[in-house]
């Protein structure tokens, strides 16, 4: 084996933040807040935040910081 051979071997990262590498299933819709379906139902162009417990994706318009879901901040 040659020492100007590159690498092959991928070492893979020891820990993601969402968790969704651990669990190897698909993020949930927990859906809009209330706040935000009062304003507009459809939901487009609302932001995507990721609740940990809840291990889903929740989308509002403003800059809400709890969970439709579980009621969890941050």
């Amino acid at each position: 084996m040659d020492d100007d051979a590159p690498a092959t071997k991928v070492i893979g990262f020891p820990y993601a933040r969402s968790g969704l590498a651990k669990t190897r299933s698909k993020p949930r819709n927990l859906g809009l807040t209330a706040m935000s379906k009062a304003v507009a139902p459809s939901g487009t162009g609302a932001r995507g935040h990721w609740c940990k417990s809840c291990k889903g994706i929740w989308y509002s318009y403003f800059g809400e910081a709890e969970c439709p879901a579980c009621g969890r901040r941050g």
